[in-house]
């Protein structure tokens, strides 16, 4: 499949972005692929989403962005500061972090006060696999973030060098070594301490038995600090009693101890809202939690009140974050009920089952031990001759965790009955040190940490329809609005169109306008209350699109294109995914060609190339931070400059215009060579767009045997991209109509880019030598007739025919076509002419290097046009030729060394 169908697909990418969407791309290697659209999300980086330039809002959104649009439809707004916690929220960033800027920052003040340690605590160490430390999710940011003022206050206040203010440090190193697993208790300390360091320390080791999971003694411990008013942590220690209790019941297994240690903690929290201090906003977020696990249904509904109109709130990320989760487990409980019963019902119609598979005990034994840190599994990989790993002879055993290094190396000399060579022990010492290391991470009080909520937050493949909503889900305006409007059913349009007529809401406006159709019963009064939106609403880019839709639906052309005209003389102030979509209708009202093409260009919102999503400029900065030595035998310097030359012609095209894929398949099924030609020499198209189009007609004529039109196209190549000139000149020149059908070829196998089919996208401007003639996407393959949609099926493939093409220009069209489709594939078109020209003129000092080139088009390639399959028997024909008759030249060195 040469390419995928369809403008922007949702993203599992980006672990980056759990919302950003992912643009449909070429079935091959380092495609860039332009998004015009973003169907599943606002554009990014966000920023004029919520300041409030909404755009056209979208069934496809994510709930948080609806969320967010919901409030803006409403005319209600976000503060500056609430702006930032919302585009961090869409990014999936939860408020806390992971904590690693907290760690460095306390790092960096252990340092000021010990200066360079010969070695550090381990815990302080970053972990290579990840990048970060591995307290999560037992220690907090926040610990650091105190525990760092607290060493700069005490610093500050006795001197670094203070022989107490060392020994408060060395016990905060030993609280935060339970972070990661430890259960290490500080000593209290006798009357000969200072006052200063005694309090410090009972609030320590009350941290400390928090870390180490020992909570009825870190919350006896927090509460006599509380009571102990001459204590700088009483109102820290008072706020950590009920955070402690919290902490134990995501841990405790019993429901009902769960929810006795919850009903504990939500009293106590209540308590200190009323005292107020410093911790009352923690004591709400922590509140707003225990809600969240114990009162889902209240939860929800308070959180979607603060959502709708509550301004300045400190909690918004958090909110917005936990209203979402709790949205997505009312319905996966919807799905979950459902399931259950279809199997039940399922069950009760089927005859027994038979037994289940019997688990393998020994294995499963096995795995358990491992698991629960009782035995270590190690593996010697044995070598063949050549030094290449020989997986049918690797060891295995198995030892107790305690095993000494020599045992464990004795032990394999008496399985292989010889010594071990020095590679095999280093291989197992290096083994051994990475199982103890699993094994302590296994056994680390982290792992039992209690994620009560893990399946929470996910999505479904369904959406509910209007009567599968629970009802205490429809009290609430913006909830009932955010499952109105995801919803597929035809019962959603009726709901709306009743809300709004109930409430007058901008945003039930757009979600009935959304689900309407031309027989939709009041649509014609839903339109005349869109008209009335005034433009600087934020409903107004919604409402118009949809209007537009209606007016096209219903046939009246002439309104749909005022209303598309009039906010085209404006939009430039809106999101580009916005600009692009009017583009798009507009394009599809059109008259004439020129209004086609004048509104077919559209300019990218971003860019997608493996697992990249931006600006192009951003590409090339984090390409050359993939330079990695072990990959490549290019030097640092050598790699960044193939980068800077890989992107030097495509960075223009960052703020260019282009045309989607959708409008490139229009050109190609339902526009004749002669027409194609008007195209290419329309004003409307800017020089680069021209050259674009220029070289297709003169692919196409050549391939159609047109030579008129082909030469008049090579006239206005040289002179639309002179660079080409050297390419084109021997065909202009040619006389006799076989020179000009071998110049012609030889033009056709030195520009790999050249199709008779026009490209959406950015163009491919490398020459045969540049891509070191590996053609794996080169040239063209067949038109698709079928396409694929959402859920993977095949279908035909239907393209939209522009309006103002004439039923003889789509009849001389669709004759073209045919021809075309009996050339088939370039790669084998061109090895059959190359074959040919070679039979006819032998001694063309050209034909070893033509050979050479179409050779390498027909090897097999995994992104060719049919997947893995090739024209085998075209590429023995070539190689055979050029390696029996053109033995001397350097075109057949090259391909004897191409071959090795």
């Amino acid at each position: 499949m040469k390419r995928l169908r369809g403008g922007v697909v949702l993203l599992l990418m980006l672990a980056m972005v759990a919302s950003l969407p992912t643009p449909s791309s070429a079935c091959g290697p380092g495609t860039i692929t332009p998004v015009f659209v973003f169907q599943s999300s606002p554009d990014i980086p966000f920023k004029e989403f919520v300041a409030g330039n909404i755009g056209i809002v979208h069934q496809g959104y994510g709930r948080k962005t609806l969320a967010i649009a919901y409030r803006y439809l409403n005319n209600h707004a976000f503060s500056g500061a609430e702006q930032q916690d919302l585009i961090a929220a869409l990014y999936g960033q939860p408020p806390e972090g992971d904590g690693t800027d907290a760690v460095k920052a306390w790092v960096a003040a252990r340092k000021d006060v010990l200066g360079e340690e010969e070695k550090p605590p381990e815990i302080y160490t970053e972990r290579g696999y990840g990048g970060g430390y591995d307290f999560f999710p037992n220690c907090a940011s926040n610990a650091f973030e105190v525990a760092k003022e607290t060493l700069q206050a005490r610093a500050a206040s006795y001197g670094a060098d203070d022989r107490n203010v060392r020994l408060w440090l060395a016990t905060q190193d030993t609280v935060f070594q339970n972070c990661s697993g430890g259960t290490s208790i500080p000593v209290e300390l006798g009357m000969e301490s200072p006052e200063w360091l005694r309090k410090d320390r009972e609030y320590q080791i009350g941290a400390a038995l928090l870390y180490s999971l020992n909570f009825d003694g870190a919350r006896a411990r927090f509460e006599k600090t509380a009571a102990d008013g001459l204590s700088p942590w009483q109102q820290t220690a008072d706020y950590l009693v009920p955070r402690t209790l919290v902490r134990q019941a995501s841990f405790a297994r019993e429901p009902a101890r769960k929810q006795q240690l919850y009903e504990d903690a939500e009293n106590r929290l209540e308590v200190l809202m009323v005292k107020g201090g410093r911790f009352a906003n923690a004591s709400r977020k922590l509140l707003g939690l225990i809600k969240f696990r114990i009162h889902p249904k209240e939860r929800v509904r308070e959180l979607a009140s603060v959502l709708d109109n509550e301004s300045g709130n400190e909690n918004l990320r958090q909110d917005l974050i936990d209203y979402v989760w709790l949205l997505d487990k009312f319905e996966m409980e919807v799905f979950k009920e459902e399931e259950e019963k279809r199997k039940a019902k399922e069950a009760a119609e089927k005859a027994p089952q038979p037994n289940p598979p019997v688990v393998n005990k020994e294995w499963q034994d096995k795995f358990d031990a491992v698991q629960n840190g009782q035995i270590i599994d190690l593996t010697l990989e044995l070598k063949k001759p050549d030094g290449s790993s020989d997986y049918s002879k690797w060891i295995h055993k198995d030892f107790p965790f305690d095993t000494s290094e020599d045992e464990i190396l004795q032990a394999f000399e008496i399985e292989m009955d010889r010594k071990l060579t020095p590679e095999e022990i280093a291989q197992l010492k290096e083994h051994r040190e990475s199982a103890l290391v699993y094994r302590k991470w296994r056994i680390s009080p982290n792992q039992n940490w209690a994620y009560e909520d893990d399946a929470w937050g996910y999505g479904h493949e369904t959406k509910l329809t209007t009567e599968r909503v629970p009802g205490f889900l429809r009290t609430d305006d913006l909830t009932d609005w955010l499952f109105t409007f995801d919803s597929p059913d035809a019962g959603a349009y009726s709901h709306s169109f009743a809300r709004w007529r109930a409430t007058g809401s901008p945003a039930w406006l757009v979600a009935a306008l959304t689900k309407s159709t031309p027989t939709s019963r009041g649509v014609e009064i839903l339109m005349r209350a869109g008209e009335k939106i005034v433009r600087d609403a934020p409903a107004y880019p919604s409402v118009t699109y949809q209007l537009v839709r209606l007016q096209t639906s219903f046939g009246r052309k002439t309104q749909a294109r005022k209303l598309l005209d009039d906010i085209l003389s404006w939009q430039s102030v809106l999101p580009l995914s916005t600009q692009n979509q009017f583009l798009e209708q507009r394009m599809q009202l059109a008259t004439t060609l020129s209004e086609f093409l004048k509104f077919a260009q559209r300019r990218p919102v971003a860019f997608y190339r493996e697992g990249l999503l931006g600006k192009l400029p951003s590409f090339v900065e984090a390409e050359k931070g993939w330079w990695d030595s072990r990959d490549t035998q290019k030097t640092k310097e050598e790699y960044d400059q193939s980068i800077a030359d890989y992107y030097s012609d495509l960075l223009a095209w960052d703020d260019r215009q282009t045309i989607e894929d959708e409008t490139a398949d229009m050109l190609n099924w339902h526009f004749s060579l002669e027409l194609l030609s008007q195209v290419a020499r329309d004003p409307a198209l800017p020089d680069y767009l021209r050259r674009r189009f220029m070289l297709s007609v003169w692919t196409r004529a050549i391939l159609l045997k047109n030579e008129a039109v082909a030469r008049k196209a090579a006239t206005d190549i040289v002179e639309l991209a002179p660079e080409l000139s050297p390419t084109f000149k021997p065909y202009l020149e040619a006389r006799g109509d076989v020179a000009k059908k071998h110049a012609a070829i030889y033009i056709l196998l030195k520009q790999p880019m050249l199709s008779p089919y026009v490209t959406g996208g950015l163009p491919e401007t490398h020459t045969a030598e540049q891509l070191d003639y590996y053609f794996e996407t080169s040239w063209w393959c067949r038109l698709p007739e079928t396409a694929y949609d959402e859920q993977g099926n095949e279908l035909p493939l239907v393209v939209a025919k522009p309006s103002f093409l004439t039923a003889d220009q789509l009849a001389t069209a669709a004759k073209e076509r045919t021809a075309l489709k009996s050339v088939g594939n370039g790669k084998t078109y061109l090895g059959e002419l190359v074959l040919e020209w070679a039979d006819q003129n032998p001694d063309d000092p050209l034909i070893p290097e033509a050979l050479f080139i179409a050779a390498q088009a027909n090897r097999q390639y995994k992104y060719g046009c049919d997947g893995w399959g090739y024209d085998e028997v075209k590429e023995a024909k070539l190689v055979e030729l050029l390696s029996q008759n053109y033995t001397g030249t350097p075109w057949a060195a090259k391909l004897d060394e191409s071959q090795k």
